[in-house]
C-alpha cells in the first residue's frame, strides 16, 4: 500500500473535483414517419435541437441557411436559432428529434460560435452522437411507461452527449472570447429570476405579467447592463428568453390532447384563450388547434 508522506514544514496538499450546479433539462424526444411535403413551423427554442434522418431526406432552413439531410446525417440546432424543416423525399421521411438544454454560458457561447451544425453520415462525430440517440431511439420504441430508472438513463446519456459537444467546444473556441465573472453571474441570476416567476404548472388566475426591468433592478444593476450581459451569454434578450420558456411550454402542453386549450391559456398566464391563441399565432403563425392537429398527423 503506498503512503503519503509530507515533508517537515509543508503544507497540506488537497486535491478537489469542481462542484456543478448546472440547471439541465431534457425537453423530450420523439421518433416519427411524416409524408411527402411534411414541414414544422418556422421557429426557434430555448434549448437546443438535434435531429436524427432515419430514412428519406430533410432540408433545414438555419437563418436562412439552407441544409440538405440525407439518412443517416444530423443536425445540431443551437438555442435562438430561427429554422424550418421539411420533408422532400417523394416517399416520406423517418425522422428522430431530441431537445435539451443546459445552463452553462461557456458551453452556450462556444456551441453558438461552433461553425458545424451538419454532420453527415459515417463520420467520426456522428458515429460518436448517434451511439447516443440510439439509446434514446431504443427507449422510445419500448412503448412502456417510464421507470425513474428509465429517466436517470436518460439524464446519463445526455451528460454523454454533453461531454461530446464540449470537446468540440473546447478545440475551437479562442481564450479571449471568454466572458467575464460578473456577466455570467448577473446573466444566469435574470435567467433564473425568469423561469421562476414563469410556472406553467401552477394554474393562473390573473393574465401573467413579468416585468423583466424590475427582475434586472431587483439585483441592483441598472435596466441597461443586465440587458448587455444577458444578451451577451445567452444570445438573446430576456423578453425573447422569456417568449420562447413560453413557446414551448405552450407547445408541450398542446401535444396533450386531453388538456383543453382553454386550460392550457389560463396555465399559460392569460386570462382568454382569444388572447392566448394571438400570441401563439404571432411565434408560429398557426393558431393552437392548427398546431394541435399538425402535431397529431
Amino acid at each position: 500500500m503506498s503512503k503519503l508522506t509530507l515533508k517537515e514544514g509543508s503544507s497540506d496538499q488537497v486535491q478537489w473535483l469542481p462542484a456543478i450546479d448546472w440547471n439541465v433539462k431534457f425537453f423530450g424526444a420523439h421518433e416519427q414517419m411524416v409524408k411527402n411535403n411534411w414541414s414544422a413551423p418556422k421557429e426557434s427554442h430555448i434549448g437546443f435541437e438535434i435531429i436524427l434522418i432515419l430514412d428519406g431526406c430533410q432540408e433545414t432552413l438555419i437563418e436562412g441557411n439552407p441544409y440538405i439531410l440525407q439518412a443517416g446525417d444530423m443536425i445540431l440546432i443551437p438555442p435562438g436559432f430561427k429554422h424550418l424543416n421539411r420533408c422532400i423525399s417523394k416517399n416520406g421521411m423517418h425522422y428522430f428529434c431530441a431537445h435539451f438544454n443546459v445552463d452553462d454560458p461557456d458551453f452556450r457561447q462556444g456551441m453558438a460560435k461552433l461553425d458545424r451544425l451538419l454532420f453527415p453520415a459515417g463520420t467520426e462525430a456522428n458515429n460518436k452522437i448517434k451511439q447516443i440517440l440510439d439509446h434514446w431511439i431504443s427507449m422510445v420504441r419500448n412503448q412502456g411507461g417510464y421507470t425513474t430508472a428509465d429517466r436517470f438513463h436518460i439524464q446519463v446519456h445526455l451528460f454523454e452527449l454533453f461531454g461530446i459537444l464540449a470537446q468540440m467546444v473546447s478545440k475551437e473556441v479562442k481564450k479571449h472570447s471568454a466572458v467575464a465573472p460578473a456577466t455570467i453571474h448577473y446573466a444566469q441570476l435574470i435567467a433564473e429570476a425568469i423561469k421562476a416567476r414563469f410556472n406553467p404548472h401552477l394554474p393562473q388566475n390573473i393574465e401573467l405579467t413579468i416585468q423583466i426591468e424590475d427582475i434586472i433592478s431587483s439585483l441592483g444593476i441598472s435596466p441597461g447592463y443586465g440587458l448587455q450581459v444577458f444578451r451577451k451569454v445567452f444570445g438573446v434578450s430576456p423578453r425573447q428568453y422569456l417568449s420562447e420558456l413560453k413557446l414551448h411550454e405552450a407547445k408541450v402542453l398542446i401535444q396533450q390532447p386531453d388538456l383543453a386549450l382553454k386550460e392550457i391559456a389560463s396555465r399559460l398566464g392569460y386570462a382568454h384563450l382569444s388572447h392566448f391563441s394571438r400570441q401563439f399565432k404571432r411565434w408560429t403563425g398557426i393558431s393552437p388547434l392548427q398546431y394541435r392537429q399538425k402535431s397529431t398527423w
